[in-house]
């Protein structure tokens, strides 16, 4: 078998032409069963970074709604509490920065933050890993690389079926690669450099026929993601520091 990968490129019905060579197995077709066996992916947090803007608000206090952008060095400036060091931060955990500063000024504070927009180098992994979410690209990074950011491979996970969705959900340029072979064979054609806003799918069911399987996964990836006007724009952490939750706007 070849070695290569292959690359699809949707028209507005979803008809994919190659765009090169491709390791393609033959024999199987991706059923019906098949595909209602993936799961809506989960998001398990969501990681800020530089340039992120973000809207905190303190429920029954307006004087300390504020919205702030994280600056080049990492940090945002709030009332009350002063520096805070927000990259690599989860919401959750930002959110119990705050709280844990305003203790000393306000009981029991009730704190919501809003994504407004972001900037920073995200790519998302979704499916069959154990901590799937938006994770922070500081430097490059290759899909087995933010595969183990994510928590690594679930028990079915299907290592040599992952699809790699690029520029977007309604424009997307797409990958199946064989990260099996990578991690066995050294197959570096299979372990592909990540750019800004790129997701990572694995599957639980082998991806025979990759245009119909991205025309049912958007269904599901798309109330998530939105990578037209940016990312995960809107997501809001609700309540005070024991119980929270994540909505979107």
């Amino acid at each position: 078998m070849k070695k290569n990968n292959i690359w699809l490129v949707p028209t507005v019905f979803f008809v994919f032409f190659l765009q090169g060579c491709a390791t393609v197995r033959t024999g199987s077709r991706l059923n019906a069963e098949q595909i209602a066996g993936e799961e809506a992916p989960r998001i398990s947090e969501f990681i800020l970074g530089v340039g992120d803007k973000i809207e905190i608000i303190v429920y029954r206090n307006d004087d300390l709604r504020r919205v702030v952008q994280i600056d080049h060095s990492g940090k945002i400036m709030y009332p009350l509490v002063g520096d805070i060091q927000a990259d690599g931060l989860s919401l959750f955990q930002l959110r119990d920065k705050i709280y844990e500063g305003l203790l000393a000024h306000i009981i029991d504070p009730q704190i919501s933050i809003v994504v407004l927009s972001t900037q920073s180098q995200k790519i998302i992994v979704l499916g069959e890993v154990r901590n799937p979410g938006f994770f922070q690209a500081e430097s490059p990074m290759t899909v087995l690389e933010a595969v183990s950011r994510a928590g690594g491979f679930t028990a079915n996970g299907k290592q040599e079926s992952v699809l790699l969705i690029r520029r977007g959900m309604k424009n997307p340029k797409l990958a199946r690669l064989n990260i099996k072979r990578a991690l066995q064979k050294g197959d570096l054609t299979q372990n592909l450099m990540l750019q800004r806003g790129d997701i990572v799918y694995i599957p639980r069911t082998f991806i025979a026929n990759v245009d119909r399987f991205f025309t049912h996964l958007a269904t599901i990836i798309s109330p998530l993601v939105n990578l037209e006007t940016g990312y995960f724009i809107g997501q809001q952490i609700d309540g005070t520091r024991g119980g929270a939750s994540i909505s979107t706007q």
